[in-house]
């Protein structure tokens, strides 16, 4: 999958914000399908009201969901200990459009990889 050609609805290429979830995904829940189902479950969670607020601490970032919103703390680089506050519904748009790319790399994995099926 390249990540420059995960979009959603909404998606402005460039945006801070857009930018940081991107990175995030790709760093965090990376091409995992478990991790991806898991974050999708706690953001419906969230969403719903079963959950008041849930966290995920990863590899470079630290995710906190709340029912209008999520911050993605960038845990490491020039910006460490910074939150970037992105709508939930965007967020969720997002970790969605993530999920189908993956689903769609593991059906195609010769065209995920650039590769023809002449080689």
């Amino acid at each position: 999958m390249d990540v420059s050609t995960c979009t959603w609805p909404g998606r402005i290429p460039g945006d801070p914000a857009h930018d940081r979830i991107i990175a995030y995904l790709t760093v965090d829940i990376q091409k995992s399908p478990a991790w991806t189902a898991e974050l999708l479950h706690h953001l419906d969670a969230v969403a719903s009201g079963v959950l008041p607020s849930w966290e995920r601490p990863g590899n470079a970032y630290c995710l906190y969901v709340y029912p209008d919103h999520v911050e993605i703390e960038d845990d490491y680089g020039d910006t460490a200990g910074q939150n970037m506050r992105i709508p939930l519904a965007t967020f969720t748009a997002a970790v969605q459009a993530w999920q189908q790319a993956i689903a769609d790399d593991r059906k195609n994995p010769q065209e995920a990889r650039g590769k023809t099926t002449e080689e």
